[in-house]
């Protein structure tokens, strides 16, 4: 051996290594740009292909699941930043401790893709890589989304929410939208590495526009059609400060605004929603109010749906009460909880940790039963806050037969944060799969309708006080994502992944 020459040792880091490790962190500080309230969402195609090029090069398994970490965990603390603010605001926590707390998060959820570059570069090298982590990134998100109750949020396929690819999700979903998002996203990745051959090149511009057009083919296929007659609605926002809502002092102020706000419904209103615990007291507290809306309600033939925490039988629920006339009131329950927020986890072991910050601090129980509501012959499904990002969660109300989904919300514990443009995407997504129109009704914003094309119709101004007025049309029918719900985006992966299997015993 010539003097000075150098050992390869199996593992070591590259020269660029620490690059590419930077490259992805800083590509994954990106990735909430693509989402609202900004909107870019081109940004999706060529974050994820600098991704997958960026992990292609990795020497070993463990550098690709490195760069799929500091990826993911610069989308989520960028992307989830607004907790901070409620741990701040109203958990009393330090500004350092808050956004530790965040970080941790952020930790949590850069596991899945990590795990997703990770398991491509183990299991799938070479020219079957390029088919198999598109797919194993949707499933990372999928698994995301149900594990531990689940955090959807910064899913790719949100992205798509207005565009073309967004045509497949009646079909599978907003996880097959993301799918299809990761393959362009992977096709132009693979197209770069070979740019000097145009037959490559020709064939991967050729997937992307079959992709395409296949989506906008989907996207004009209507599964739903109208039911019944036009439902005239009316949406309150009240803009109460959370700083206001749960202080005794005020209770009386905020009935009587939103009294107010309901009196002031225009004439023929059919359906009068009110925000996620607009009524900041147990129903037990206020029979009075109670009587004096259900003679209102009579007397306009109108029904009332209002977020209020509900006590029965020595349990609490974070509900929504609905008032038809003297009819006996009808409840929906919230059942997907926030974890720590609304319940904690292990309540023996951190209840008194979490509690000594803030008293109180998930004691709600989660709800049971029917997903839906009746309104004047239609069924509203329901859910509340946080639910209404779970694909899941808003599908049960639809098979239960809803013919247009309801959503009750309070944002204003993020302050004036991207967190309420989000979870609007969100909720247009699911508008947009389910093929069903979306009313929101949310204490600070954003208050909107939104047709079942995913199209925001109509939407208040953030934190103002007033009432969002409309029309919209109650649809029957069921799309393919709503009958069958998952399995055939998870179907779809299977044979994807098998097939780059396939490819990869067949590689010489």
């Amino acid at each position: 051996m010539a003097a000075g020459a150098r050992v390869a040792v199996p593992g070591e880091a590259r020269p660029g290594l620490v690059w590419r490790l930077l490259l992805a962190m800083f590509l994954g500080a990106l990735w909430p740009l693509a989402f609202a309230p900004f909107d870019y969402s081109f940004l999706a195609f060529l974050l994820l292909a600098g991704l997958f090029l960026v992990s292609a090069g990795a020497r070993s398994a463990k550098s690709a699941a490195a760069m799929g970490y500091l990826f993911g965990f610069a989308a989520f603390a960028a992307g989830t930043y607004w907790i901070a603010i409620t741990l701040h605001n109203f958990a009393h926590m330090s500004w350092i401790l808050a956004g530790a707390l965040v970080g941790l998060l952020a930790a949590y959820c850069a596991i899945y893709p990590a795990l997703a570059l990770g398991l491509a570069h183990r299991f799938f090298p070479g020219p079957a890589r390029w088919l198999a982590v598109p797919v194993l990134w949707i499933l990372s998100e999928w698994a995301r989304s149900r594990f531990a109750t689940g955090f959807p949020w910064l899913a790719t396929g949100y992205t798509q929410t207005e565009g073309f690819l967004g045509g497949l999700a009646p079909w599978l979903g907003q996880y097959g939208v993301g799918l299809a998002t990761a393959v362009v996203a992977a096709t132009a990745a693979w197209a770069w590495t070979q740019r000097r051959d145009v037959r490559a090149l020709w064939a991967a511009i050729s997937t992307v526009l079959l992709i395409f057009a296949l989506a906008l083919f989907a996207g004009t296929v209507r599964f739903t059609h109208p039911q019944g007659s036009p439902l005239h609605f009316r949406l309150l926002q009240g803009d109460i400060p959370i700083s206001e809502k749960w202080n005794p002092e005020r209770i009386d102020a905020i009935l009587t605004r939103y009294a107010r706000l309901i009196a002031a419904s225009p004439p023929g209103t059919q359906l009068i929603a009110l925000p996620e615990t607009a009524f900041p007291i147990f129903q037990t507290e206020i029979p009075g109010l109670i009587a004096h809306l259900q003679d209102w309600s009579a007397e306009h033939d109108a029904t009332l749906i209002i977020g209020i925490p509900e006590s029965s039988h020595g349990k609490y629920y974070n509900a929504a009460m609905e008032i038809h006339g003297h009819d006996p009131l009808r409840w929906y329950r919230k059942q997907h909880l926030v974890p720590f927020g609304e319940y904690i986890p292990f309540p023996a072991i951190l209840g008194p940790i979490v509690h000594d910050f803030l008293p109180g601090l998930g004691s709600f129980t989660p709800g049971v039963g029917s997903s839906v509501l009746p309104v004047d012959g239609q069924k509203a499904g329901m859910s509340i806050c946080y639910e209404e990002s779970f694909s899941r969660d808003v599908r049960k109300g639809v098979v239960e037969g809803a013919s247009f989904l309801l959503n009750i919300s309070d944002y204003a514990w993020y302050g004036h944060s991207i967190a309420s443009a989000q979870s609007l995407q969100m909720a247009a997504m699911q508008a947009r799969q389910e093929q069903k129109p979306d009313l929101r009704a949310t204490n600070t914003g954003i208050t909107a309708v939104i047709a079942p094309n995913g199209r925001v119709l109509a939407s208040l101004p953030q934190f103002i006080e007033a009432g969002l007025d409309g029309v919209i049309q109650p649809m029957a029918g069921r799309t393919p994502y709503g009958r069958l719900g998952s399995w055939p985006l998870l179907l779809l992966s299977s044979a994807l992944l098998a097939l780059a299997w396939w490819r990869l015993r067949r590689t010489p």
